[in-house]
């Protein structure tokens, strides 16, 4: 069980590792820029309709790739901008930032409540009737369940909390 423990902790902490590192490589997409034809990106459009004709940058390849349409030059040189540093767009959306991550922490902890039930049952299935290991296998179920039950709800809340904040 120690091993396991110690298994465990090593996986928490490889996905913390990859979302920390790894979460902002990803490449934005024009669906993710949600600022475009907002604000400072007023002069920006995901189609080519009516004042925006001029075609600034492309994101993607491929089937996937999307433009970005302006109205002048000094527009397309904002997108280009955007493209580079997606996160200007949506540094006002911390809500967001805050929900994936505390979403992700809390899915993280119900997957390790789940392996815990699933390792207590084949703890108590192969007790071969011996009080402690029964014992052990029983209690490593009921706080699997317990945990489960206390990611559910955190889950909950959390999500209660941060909507009510949108508004």
């Amino acid at each position: 069980m120690k091993k396991l423990g110690k298994v465990l902790k090593g996986s928490v902490l490889a996905v913390f590792a990859v979302l920390v590192f790894a979460g902002g490589t990803f490449a934005a997409t024009v669906d993710d820029l949600k600022c475009i034809g907002q604000g400072e990106y007023a002069g920006l459009s995901k189609n080519k309709t009516g004042d925006f004709k001029i075609k600034c940058t492309t994101i993607g390849s491929g089937a996937d790739a999307k433009a970005i349409y302006g109205k002048s030059s000094a527009d397309c040189q904002k997108a280009a901008t955007l493209v580079s540093n997606p996160d200007q767009c949506n540094s006002d959306d911390l809500n967001n930032v805050i929900s994936v991550i505390i979403n992700t922490i809390i899915f993280v902890i119900g997957m390790i409540a789940v392996v815990m039930i699933i390792l207590g049952g084949i703890n108590y299935a192969t007790s071969q009737g011996d009080p402690n290991k029964v014992k052990k296998g029983k209690d490593t179920i009921l706080y699997g369940i317990i945990g489960l039950v206390v990611a559910l709800l955190a889950f909950a809340i959390v999500n209660f909390v941060l909507n009510a904040l949108n508004g």
